[in-house]
C-alpha cells in the first residue's frame, strides 16, 4: 500500500435501538485506506445532507486498543471506542456543542489481503447532553476500488 493509501469504496449501516424504537441508516463513500504497522486508518467524506453548506471529513483510527472516530466539518466530533470503558466526547453541529458518553461493547476489523476488502464491525450505547439515545449497531464494508 502507498503512502498515499488504498482507494476504497466504504458502505456504512447502523441500526439504532431504542426500546421499542428502530432505525436504520445507510451511507455510501469512497476514500483511503490506510495501514501502518497496527494502526488503520480509515477517510473519507460523508454524503452531503440537505441543507449543509459544507461536507464532513471523517478519519477512523483502529489499533489494538480500540478505535477513534474524528469528524471535521458540518458536524465535529472526536469518540474514543474502547470495549469495556466508558469514554467521553463532544459532538458539534449547527444545534451547538453536546457531550457524547459511550459504552463500547465491541470492537472488530478484518482486511483480507487477497481479496482486497475488510469490515469493521462496532457496537456501543450512546448517551447524549446526559440522555440515552439507544444502541448503535454499526456495520462498515470497505472494499478497494
Amino acid at each position: 500500500m502507498s503512502s498515499s493509501g488504498l482507494a476504497v469504496t466504504i458502505e456504512m449501516k447502523t441500526t439504532i435501538k431504542d426500546g421499542k424504537r428502530k432505525e436504520v441508516h445507510t451511507m455510501e463513500a469512497t476514500g483511503e485506506l490506510f495501514q501502518r504497522g497496527q494502526l488503520t486508518v480509515l477517510r473519507f467524506s460523508e454524503p452531503k445532507e440537505e441543507g449543509q453548506e459544507q461536507s464532513t471529513t471523517q478519519t477512523v483510527r483502529l489499533t489494538d486498543e480500540g478505535m477513534t472516530v474524528q469528524r471535521k466539518g458540518a458536524i465535529t466530533m472526536n469518540q474514543r471506542f474502547i470495549p469495556g470503558v466508558e469514554t467521553e466526547g463532544m459532538y458539534h453541529s449547527a444545534f451547538g456543542p453536546m457531550s457524547m458518553r459511550t459504552d463500547t461493547s465491541k470492537i472488530d476489523y478484518d482486511w483480507d489481503q487477497d481479496a482486497q476488502e475488510g469490515f469493521i464491525v462496532l457496537q456501543y450505547a450512546l448517551e447524549l447532553q446526559g440522555s440515552d439515545t439507544g444502541n448503535y449497531d454499526m456495520y462498515v464494508k470497505i472494499k478497494e476500488v
